[in-house]
């Protein structure tokens, strides 16, 4: 059931931030996205721990495969500015309360954005790396559909939260999420980039530290 729901997903489209940029432009297909995962939100104030739980939850939802499908279309007519000021605009929200999440932002926008300019650019080897990689490792692209849903899910909420506590630990679970994204988006680079010798390395790594080693010794 998880890998056939995470092969539902598109997974070349999402963007952990979609949502967050939806509140800079209000369309009505962030509008209707936002009001049905609002119980979800609600939950994740109260306690940012269940941000997975909650994202594999509303993964099992086909009303919310169909919204976030609609959604992704409209994040596809973004511009790299617009998106780096959305993140800033996330960064704000923290700053405020003298929260520093800029590493976090740079793993997530590091991500989107070389998405984006692969759709944009470089879309049929784009889509058939990650078809491989739903098929040949499943579990895989499942966890990766729950890690985006999840930041998602947090940044949304962060959007919500009045006092430092809350934003304090919507950004630790934020922190370990963006770990296990930027293992991803450099796998995906690798994959899509590298030659099959050095793709071989990628399956050995247990950490991104170990990628990065990897990489530069090959």
């Amino acid at each position: 059931m998880s890998s056939q729901v995470a092969l539902a997903i598109p997974p070349p489209l999402s963007m952990p931030l979609q949502a967050l940029y939806g509140t800079l432009i209000r369309t009505h297909p962030y509008n209707t996205f936002l009001e049905y995962v609002k119980p979800h939100i609600k939950h994740i104030l109260d306690r940012p721990e269940t941000a997975e739980e909650e994202a594999k939850e509303l993964l099992n939802d086909i009303k919310f495969l169909l919204l976030t499908t609609l959604l992704q279309c409209a994040v596809l007519t973004i511009s790299e500015d617009k998106l780096r000021e959305a993140y800033g605009y996330a960064q704000d929200i923290f700053g405020k309360f003298g929260i520093d999440i800029e590493d976090l932002m740079e793993i997530i926008l590091e991500h989107d954005l070389w998405k984006l300019r692969q759709i944009r650019g470089n879309f049929d080897d784009f889509v058939t790396m990650f078809l491989n990689f739903a098929a040949e490792s499943p579990e895989d692209a499942y966890r990766y559909a729950v890690i985006s849903t999840a930041l998602t899910l947090l940044l949304i909420a962060s959007l919500g939260a009045k006092t430092r506590e809350k934003l304090e630990s919507i950004a630790n679970e934020t922190r370990k999420l963006t770990d296990e994204l930027e293992l991803y988006t450099l796998t995906f680079m690798v994959t899509l980039e590298r030659n099959e010798e050095e793709n071989r390395v990628v399956v050995t790594a247990g950490s991104t530290e170990e990628l990065r080693k990897a990489l530069e010794a090959a």
